[in-house]
């Protein structure tokens, strides 16, 4: 699949500067300096990915979301505001934006980030789709299994153990990230969205931990990507290994990943950020024949309903960005949302 990216900008420095990034990083850029023109690109190509500013001559980012999710719903949208309102971000969110990005860029890691995220959240979509077609054309049986799994949906009568392990499969496809077996960034909104009304109705506490790989380009660019799926599963070992059961610990995309905390306060889902930080930094990691093992890191933050934010999205944003202070702090650190 081309990674295509549009970015939408009235300012050509800021519009030329994302582009290069995104290029940089291998990206397929294109460039409109107004909504009307990204209509027209959008019509012609197909961009998973759009950035694009809030605020511009003629048509607004938030009139070109509305529009680009009208043409085709499951692209991700980016929205990049110079404000710095939570209004704008959360508004452009309820509108259907994939993420948001704050102007002046303080790291232009995160837009190679957010990119990342989006990219791979969209190829999983589609490759989720495509494995769900795969199965249903595969013979007659399970054609029938699909139609008779469908007949008990409405009857809820009549089940069978074809029928019960062919549910199970399509469930675990949905919530599952395939490559390291935790729960998928879908699972995971799903879940917060859950654990964020139980416990603001019942007065409970409630945490997030957002972790991120130090340097795991580099260490995908010197060891290959089998490498760095390798690094991905051992990571992902011990975020299971680490947490309670009610906790839920999620792939949130590329390198990222997010633990639910349940009933814990910031304190403790500190020391549990710490306990997982010192298992990585204390496992070795293989990497290829002839080479010694090498020990990877992880940054990350921890954020708290109340003390930190009232729903999911400013709970995720909080951490992220405590995430981002442990990275300025050199890495291999655990930091606390302000």
């Amino acid at each position: 699949m081309l990674r295509r990216v549009l970015v939408v900008d009235d300012e050509q420095s800021i519009r030329g500067m994302v582009a290069q990034v995104l290029t940089d990083e291998g990206y397929h850029v294109m460039q409109a300096e107004s909504g009307e023109e990204a209509l027209v690109l959008f019509q012609k190509y197909s961009f998973p990915v759009v950035f694009t500013d809030i605020r511009m001559a003629g048509m607004s980012g938030l009139e070109l979301l509305k529009q680009l999710k009208q043409v085709s719903a499951d692209k991700h949208v980016i929205i990049m505001t110079s404000h710095g309102t939570m209004d704008a971000a959360v508004t452009a969110l309820k509108a259907g934006a994939y993420d948001f990005l704050s102007k002046p860029f303080d790291d232009l890691e995160l837009i190679i980030n957010v990119a990342q995220r989006a990219m791979q959240n969209y190829q999983l979509v589609h490759e989720s789709k495509r494995l769900v077609e795969t199965l249903k054309s595969r013979n007659e049986a399970l054609s029938n299994l699909n139609k008779a799994f469908k007949a008990l949906t409405v009857t809820l009568k009549n089940k069978n153990q074809a029928l019960e392990s062919l549910n199970k499969a399509f469930k675990t496809l949905a919530i599952r990230d395939e490559l390291t077996g935790l729960f998928n960034r879908r699972y995971f909104e799903e879940a917060l969205t859950s654990e964020v009304i139980r416990a603001t109705r019942y007065q409970r506490h409630l945490s997030v931990i957002f972790l991120d790989v130090d340097f795991f380009k580099k260490y995908n660019d010197e060891f290959g990507h089998q490498c760095g799926d390798m690094v991905l599963r051992k990571i992902s070992r011990i975020l299971m290994d680490s947490v309670r059961e009610i906790d839920i610990p999620t792939r949130y995309g590329g390198e990222e990943f997010v633990v639910i905390l349940p009933e814990t306060t910031k304190q403790d889902s500190y020391a549990t950020a710490e306990k997982i930080r010192r298992a990585v930094q204390a496992s070795p990691l293989e990497t290829i024949v002839g080479k010694p093992p090498t020990r990877l890191t992880i940054s990350a933050g921890v954020a708290s309903l109340r003390d930190d934010g009232m729903d999911a999205s400013e709970l995720i944003a909080k951490a992220d960005q405590a995430v981002y202070r442990a990275k300025k702090a050199g890495r291999n650190a655990v930091r606390l949302a302000s």
